[in-house]
């Protein structure tokens, strides 16, 4: 990352000297300001973040989330990418950077154990304020026309899967370990999400009273692990029984042996390729839970 971000400011600062007029020495000098700022970020990403991420240092992300949020998919080596894909998923808030989505994953973590501790939780939120609040203050002049890539998982989450022609399965072999478990979950529960809108988006109206477990919030990655996070812990997943999950019952409908659901049959019968695919990750998940299934 300081590689590139010096780079940054050294291509920056050329078109600084080679400006002539007022006007282009004006812009010269924004964007150079530009870079430098992103540069000294990706220089305190170094010092303060990077060793916070460490793989041997419990992670308060991992208590968060069911799943270390990995922070690859929004920070990259080059910093005008890493602050488009920062801002583009939502995840900073320019405005209020106390407000970011990133600190408020932090936020939600409690010192519940001897590896989380409140210290851990205070030394990672200090270093993230600080890294999202200096980010937040720099001007994009240097980065006009940079946009967040748009990984091969983002495709895939953004299709419609309505009709599939084969319903998306946990491949075999799949493991327990986090991300494996967070790619299930997108590929296999949240890739079906339009089915259940809008009652059940957390970004519609108000008014309706449907609970709101799925998050849209912050791009496909950052909407997917909170969707899975509202799943566990709102008790829709059945370890014990997963075809008895609620996950897959209310859309049932009672018709085909489900429960009654306000929002109408969303699942055609149990060869419905939402209900397979559902089915495929739950058993997988409680599989996991029950030590069934290899880490």
């Amino acid at each position: 990352m300081k590689t590139l971000s010096a780079a940054l400011v050294l291509v920056t600062a050329g078109a600084a000297l080679l400006a002539s007029c007022a006007g282009e020495s004006t812009d010269a000098e924004a964007r150079l300001a530009s870079a430098q700022c992103l540069s000294d970020v990706g220089d305190l990403y170094e010092q303060r973040i990077a060793p916070l991420l460490a793989t041997d240092r419990p992670k308060t992300c991992n208590q968060c989330h069911l799943s270390g949020v990995d922070l690859s998919l929004f920070v990259r080596d080059d910093m005008c990418e890493t602050r488009a894909c920062l801002f583009e998923k939502s995840l900073i808030n320019p405005q209020h950077p106390d407000q970011s989505v990133v600190l408020s994953w932090i936020q939600r973590a409690q010192p519940e154990s001897d590896l989380i501790t409140q210290q851990v939780i205070d030394e990672e939120y200090e270093g993230f304020r600080e890294f999202v609040t200096r980010l937040a203050t720099c001007g994009g002049e240097s980065c006009e026309g940079v946009h967040c890539p748009l990984s091969s998982s983002d495709a895939a989450c953004g299709a419609e899967l309505d009709d599939p022609s084969e319903p998306p399965l946990v491949p075999p072999g799949t493991g327990c370990d986090d991300l494996s478990l967070e790619i299930a979950f997108r590929d296999t529960v949240y890739v079906f999400r339009d089915r259940c809108f809008p009652c059940h988006f957390s970004n519609e109206a108000p008014d309706l009273v449907a609970p709101r477990w799925i998050s849209v919030e912050g791009g496909c990655e950052a909407g997917s692990l909170a969707t899975f996070r509202n799943v566990i812990q709102g008790g829709l997943a059945d370890t014990d029984s997963p075809k008895d999950s609620m996950l897959l019952l209310k859309p049932l409908g009672p018709a085909d042996g489900g429960v009654t659901h306000k929002g109408g049959q969303k699942f055609h019968g149990y060869d419905d390729p939402g209900y397979v695919s559902f089915l495929s990750f739950l058993e997988h998940y409680a599989g996991c839970v029950n030590g069934t299934i290899a880490p």
